[in-house]
């Protein structure tokens, strides 16, 4: 430090350079989750019980992350003591390692459940519609790690949209599901790991937009509600032209 730096600056930029290294760190377990996502879909998918016994075995790592990362941040905010948006983005990253353990252990999940695929085919019509799911739902994952690891609120703003899409596709697939239940009993066990591995996605979305949510917050210090006011939701039963 330069004579001529005022201390508060040096400080201010010491702790900068701790919260980028926090928020890159957060960034790392956020792959890894995204990684169990892929890949627990893609085992349940096609019914590869190797691949998913290999998600499975991933979540001890997801742990470490979330142990690890956490105890970090609490080092941080003790020791360094930080105070207005230095505050707000250790905190926000606090609660970012919960919504990131959630998202892995989604993916986990979607390993849990499956299943050898010989004899239990589920329609294209549903498959199709669960890929562009998988594709829109980590699309949205690396947008909010994106958004996150730069502490960039207009990139995280741009996820919202996203989200209304994903749930437009929950509906959809569940509605599907449904119908094919109706018209093939047999076809239970597989469907119904189908309509949970919808619902998982639906799930990871909302996670990747609270890490967003906090992100914002980290960097403008608005509420969700100050930017994007929450729609007026009914029962589904209540809505016009709407299925369960």
């Amino acid at each position: 430090m330069t004579d001529d730096t005022p201390p508060e600056t040096e400080t201010h930029r010491r702790l900068g350079s701790e919260l980028d290294l926090l928020r890159r760190r957060a960034a790392e377990m956020g792959h890894w989750a995204l990684s169990m996502v892929h890949d627990g879909w893609t085992a349940f998918r096609s019914g590869d019980l190797e691949l998913a016994q290999k998600v499975l075995d991933r979540d001890t790592e997801l742990d470490r992350f979330d142990q690890a990362l956490e105890h970090e941040v609490i080092g941080f905010l003790v020791t360094r003591q930080p105070a207005a948006g230095d505050l707000r983005a250790a905190a926000a990253l606090l609660k970012a390692t919960t919504h990131l353990d959630r998202m892995g252990r989604l993916g986990f999940d979607m390993a849990r459940i499956t299943t050898p695929s010989e004899g239990h085919d589920v329609p294209d019509e549903i498959l199709t519609l669960l890929d562009t799911m998988a594709e829109t739902v980590e699309e949205m994952v690396r947008q909010a790690l994106a958004a996150m690891e730069r502490s960039d609120a207009e990139l995280a703003r741009g996820l919202f949209a996203r989200d209304d899409a994903v749930d437009r596709m929950h509906r959809q697939a569940t509605r599907l599901i449904v119908r094919e239940l109706a018209h093939d009993p047999l076809l239970a066990p597989r469907l119904s790991g189908t309509l949970l591995v919808a619902r998982h996605f639906e799930r990871i979305a909302d996670n990747s937009c609270k890490i967003c949510e906090r992100t914002i917050y980290a960097a403008t210090g608005q509420r969700r509600a100050e930017y994007l006011p929450r729609h007026s939701y009914r029962p589904y039963a209540l809505e016009p032209n709407r299925g369960p």
